[in-house]
């Protein structure tokens, strides 16, 4: 059975994946691992030191970046890559990023996650409350001082979109349409980069489609394996 596996959002851990888990069970072999050093290289290793040998990387936002690095990192080990909701470009703001960091490691932690949360579901879409709650809710669990390092990473991320070529593995990026952290648009743009890119888009749905959408999610990602014969 194939390995997958899956790197959550910031501020998120395995529960982001629970409502698609039961669509996958028996199809995969999955494992989470939640990447919490403050800085992408550092995540990459960490994602290897636990990873099975040979994998297919699924991602979300921040999980979604540091999946993609370690397609790069070790395309000897990653045997098929997903992206959901993360773009290749480097931090747009990275002082914001660095701010966010400090007021995570202070005394804001329930603002920032606030502010988070309000831009992560489409509120209008049938689970977006839901989402909302359950970001909340993992980020209280995992506390300030990971969230903190996981920012610390984003803020320094780099340019990778004249890297895309290099990813020879079969690929599919995955996005909300009303995705208000990373447009979809760019997931588009990725998967026409990628030597075997397949770009796939749920309407009606924000920044975390296996909480928003769990169903259709889980649908996409299996026609994906079975086309590209992991299953």
């Amino acid at each position: 059975m194939q390995n997958l596996v899956m790197i959550p959002a910031l501020g998120c851990d395995g529960g982001l994946y629970a409502d698609i888990l039961p669509r996958l069970s028996g199809v995969v072999e999955p494992v989470t691992i939640v990447a919490d050093r403050d800085t992408l290289t550092g995540c990459v290793q960490q994602v290897l030191e636990r990873a099975p040998e040979k994998f297919i990387i699924l991602g979300t936002s921040f999980g979604g970046r540091t999946a993609l690095e370690v397609a790069f990192a070790a395309p000897q080990r990653a045997e098929g890559l997903v992206v959901i909701g993360a773009g290749p470009g480097a931090a747009a703001d990275p002082s914001a990023g660095f701010r966010r960091t400090e007021r995570l490691r202070g005394t804001e932690f329930e603002s920032v996650v606030t502010e988070l949360a309000n831009r992560v579901s489409h509120m209008p879409g049938a689970n977006g409350a839901k989402a909302r709650h359950a970001f909340i809710s993992m980020a209280r669990k995992l506390g300030g001082a990971l969230l903190a390092r996981q920012s610390a990473a984003l803020s320094t991320r780099v340019d990778l979109w004249p890297r895309l070529g290099e990813i020879a593995c079969p690929s599919l990026m995955l996005w909300g349409r009303e995705d208000k952290f990373s447009p979809a648009a760019d997931g588009l743009k990725m998967s026409t980069s990628l030597a075997h890119g397949r770009y796939a888009e749920i309407s009606a749905c924000g920044h975390f489609p296996s909480l928003e959408a769990p169903e259709e999610t889980a649908d996409i990602i299996l026609l994906w394996l079975q086309d590209n014969k992991f299953i």
